[in-house]
């Protein structure tokens, strides 16, 4: 029986499996494809009226949602209401023990409020259901259960909402979830606690024993929309129905074009196939054309077809693959023969490429700039890496000994260190006796081999340049038969190369030395020398421009002069260089420098090529800052004696005069004092013969000068007394004034009434150049230990001096103020009571920026020194 079924069930499978390869075989390429589109076009008909349907439903969702929205609002106001006002209100006036159901209960209040709203909301249902609700009316239902239990299990779930069929009618329900607060313990906790009005009313068995949290139950608001999903289905059957015209019209003209674009053609192909089948049965099988209601699937027999000419083009291809093969074994027979002499070619071409890249490399190191000491190793290295030798070494001629010295030489201990090549013109002998007279020989131009011992020897090869030779370079260890002539050739092309090298280095070294020698005399110069080339470059300096200006060679080596002392765009107007190229002659100028401030001698000097051009310019600059102040003191003081001589003498024949016009002015008032006119024409005589006896008591002043009352005193307390004096006058102007004085400044041997004059007078000519602005003065006082020197510097924001005018603003008379404002003594009185004190007073201005004085006055230990040394000066 087992047998039987087992026999009946493959009989079964049997059956359907020529079933499926039946309809696979019966149904062409067309009918697969029309039976694909057809499906897919289908299931777009149903996904389209699923997606309307879904769209509709989605929408009738939301418009109930919000018809709901504003149920539930309503019963949660009227609710809210209850728990914050009413009941509050209720317990204020009846009291705590009390309660009023149909005031109190949310729950009650909710209901009641929707009832009354069911008249006017027919379509609207509200309901708020519990499990083991206190008023069995309020009983959940089966649906209200199942979404009890649903919020249980989602607490964090506060809304649910959807369409439901209920009571034979399709609804848009929402349920919300009702949860126990603290207050709600009174009425559905302990019984015992409960109002009694509540008891009474429906007993101590259902509503109570919650807690608080616990799920009360769950409101809901329902919406009829059976009526609108009726719509809703009509909608999607209508879509359905559209669309799947649409489709069948586009499944149609699908068919139409396949049938006629690819089934047409696909027929095309297997008729040329069976038709290369009936040239050719031997390569192709043959392909039968289907007959009766056995169709065939196009594209499978275009297949079969294809794995037929597949296999015929695999016996074609392993066909001339073995003709290939009998080729190849000729092919190699005859190449063979040409890679053995490849090889050969290619060892030479290698051997000729190595010997060029040591060519090159010693023409590399010609024009490195490197010693003899560091090139002549790399050399030989080089060297021996292409040349068959055990070792080597480099000889180099010292001309001034007539020597060749071993510079340097590698695995070639037995070479001689030092060879006298005696008369290099002399003829070599034939065969050379030793290893001495085969260095001889090479030195005399000719390359020599020497044989020593163990079939071996050492070849000389002539190093030259231009006919001359500058040393010899051997090698130890080599074997005469190994030396080809294209070695011979080799190695004196290397010799020629290496003497090209030898040649640039001594003749590099040599000009080394010389440019060291020329740089060693040039910054033993202690004034500044610049070498300049016809274009204002830079082409040397000495270490004294270095130092000068602060900055390295390599700043200023080939960097136009102008663009580092000038305005960087065009040569200085009146450029000694620019007339020195010009004319070609030695040109001398001076000139000032403001940065750094000094006077200097510029000296010019060109230097001609041969043809008399100015190929260069020698710049030689001298400062003679020192020697035109220590002029121009010498002027000064000279000067001052000149002017103190002849004021002396002015000023006796001038004041007797004066004093008889003053005595008669006082007669003639009074004789005249009846006559107004005549009064203030003698006030007036008065005052300018007055005017002119103070001129003649500041001569007499400047001329005596010299009498001073030297002690020890405090410039500081001088400095601020003299202020004090000026303060007042000063603020009223606007002038403020700064001190900044050195605490620790020493004594002073000084004569303080002239010191302070000094000071007053520096004071009053910066408050002079404010020109009634408001400005200010900084005041100084230092100590410098070094030069045990005091210094006052008194610096204004004033107009400042210009530069023409500074040289003689120490001059007695001299005064830029205007006529009856000063008599061009202060600053020349200043200046005497300095020199009398052994100090110096210096000016710096520049227009629009103010102005500073120096004065730098000596301790007694150190003036005796300054005063020899203005006396030898």
């Amino acid at each position: 029986m087992a047998q039987y079924n087992s026999a009946k069930t493959n009989t079964q499978e049997s059956a359907k499996a020529k079933s499926r390869r039946w309809f696979r075989n019966s149904m062409g390429v067309q009918s697969k494809f029309l039976l694909g589109t057809g499906l897919i076009l289908l299931l777009s008909c149903v996904v389209s009226a699923f997606v309307i349907y879904y769209h509709e439903k989605r929408q009738l969702e939301e418009r109930a949602f919000a018809k709901s929205e504003l149920v539930m609002s309503a019963v949660d106001a009227s609710r809210d209401y209850v728990r914050e006002v009413l009941r509050p209100a209720m317990y204020k006036e009846v009291g705590e023990d009390h309660f009023i159901l149909e005031a109190m209960s949310t729950s009650f209040v909710g209901r009641s409020v929707m009832e009354r709203f069911a008249p006017a909301l027919e379509e609207f249902e509200y309901r708020r259901a519990a499990v083991n609700a206190r008023n069995p009316d309020f009983e959940a239902t089966v649906l209200e259960k199942e979404q009890i239990e649903y919020f249980e299990n989602n607490p964090d779930q506060r809304e649910w909402q959807g369409v439901v069929n209920s009571e034979g009618r399709e609804k848009f329900k929402r349920f919300r979830p009702v949860v126990f607060e603290q207050e709600c313990m009174r009425c559905h906790g302990d019984p015992r606690d409960a109002p009694p009005v509540l008891v009474n009313m429906y007993g101590s068995e259902r509503g109570f024993g919650r807690q608080v949290g616990q799920l009360a139950g769950v409101s809901m608001v329902g919406v009829p929309v059976d009526a609108a999903m009726a719509q809703v289905r009509e909608k999607a059957i209508s879509v359905f129905l559209v669309v799947f015209l649409g489709v069948s019209i586009v499944f149609i003209a699908l068919s139409f074009f396949f049938n006629r674009m690819v089934v047409t053609n696909l027929r095309g192909l297997l008729d040329i196939f069976r038709d290369e089948a009936d040239q050719h049965p031997a390569n192709l099988v043959y392909i039968p054309k289907s007959k009766g209601v056995e169709k065939r699937d196009e594209l499978e027999e275009l297949t079969r077809a294809a794995s037929h000419m597949a296999d015929h083009l695999r016996r074609t291809r392993e066909q001339l693959k073995q003709y290939a093969q009998d080729l190849e074994k000729k092919v190699q027979e005859r190449t063979q023969a040409l890679l053995v002499s490849e090889e050969k070619l290619k060892e030479q071409v290698v051997a000729r490429n190595q010997e060029l890249q040591t060519l090159n490399a010693l023409a590399e190191l010609t024009t490195q700039a490197l010693g003899l000491s560091e090139i002549l190793p790399q050399v030989l290295r080089s060297t021996l890496k292409i040349f068959p030798a055990q070792g080597g070494g480099i000889y180099l001629y010292e001309e001034n000994r007539n020597m060749l010295v071993l510079r340097y030489h590698e695995n070639a201990p037995g070479l001689i260190f030092e060879v006298s090549p005696g008369d290099t013109g002399q003829t070599a002998s034939v065969q050379p006796s030793s290893l001495e007279d085969s260095v001889v020989e090479a030195a005399c131009g000719r390359t020599s081999y020497f044989a020593c011992l163990n079939n071996s020897g050492c070849l000389n090869i002539p190093l030259y340049c231009r006919g001359r030779v500058l040393g010899v370079m051997t090698f130890s260890g080599v074997k005469e038969e190994e030396l080809s002539n294209e070695l011979h050739s080799l190695m004196a092309s290397i010799g020629r190369q290496i003497g090209i090298a030898v040649e640039s280095l001594q003749n590099m070294e040599k000009l080394l030395q010389s440019k060291e020698l020329l740089q060693s005399v040039f910054d033993g110069i202690t004034d500044q020398v610049i070498l300049l080339d016809k274009h204002f470059s830079i082409k040397m300096v000495n270490k004294a421009y270095v130092s000068r200006y602060n900055v390295g060679m390599e700043e200023v080596i080939g960097r136009k002069c102008y663009e580092i002392h000038g305005s960087g765009e065009r040569p200085c107007p009146d450029c000694s260089v620019e007339k020195v190229l010009k004319n070609g002659t030695a040109a001398v100028s001076e000139t000032r420098c403001p940065d750094p401030q000094g006077i200097f001698q510029v000296h010019c000097y060109p230097t001609l090529d041969d043809s008399g051009n100015v190929e260069s310019v020698i710049r030689y600059v001298k400062d003679v800052t020192d020697q035109k102040q220590m002029e121009q003191k010498i002027q000064q003081t000279e000067k001052l004696v000149a002017m103190g001589q002849l004021a002396a003498g002015v000023a006796h024949e001038i004041n007797n005069p004066l004093g008889v016009i003053l005595c008669y002015v006082e007669l003639l008032k009074r004789q005249l004092s009846e006559f107004p006119q005549g009064q203030s024409d003698l006030t007036t005589i008065e005052k300018q013969a007055r005017n002119c006896k103070r001129i003649v008591s500041d001569l007499l002043a400047f001329a005596r000068s010299g009498d001073t009352s030297k002690q020890p005193a405090s410039l500081n307390q001088a400095m601020e007394e003299v202020l004090n004096m000026v303060s007042e006058q000063f603020k009223k102007q606007g002038i403020q004034t700064d001190l900044d004085l050195d605490p620790d400044l020493p004594l002073l041997d000084m004569d303080v009434n002239k010191m302070k004059q000094v000071f007053l007078n520096m004071l009053m000519n910066a408050r002079q150049a404010m020109d009634g602005r408001e400005g200010r003065v900084h005041i100084t006082t230092g100590y410098f230990s070094q030069d045990n020197l005091a210094r006052i510097v008194f610096e204004d924001n004033g107009q400042g001096i210009p530069e023409y005018i500074q040289d003689r603003i120490f001059d007695p008379f001299f005064s830029t103020k205007r006529t009856g404002e000063g008599t061009g003594l202060g600053l020349s009185v200043s200046y005497g009571i300095i020199r009398e004190h052994g100090g110096e007073i210096s000016v710096q201005s520049r227009p629009g920026n103010g102005t500073r004085f120096v004065i730098d006055l000596p301790f007694k230990e150190n003036r005796g020194r300054m005063m020899e040394e203005r006396g030898s000066n």
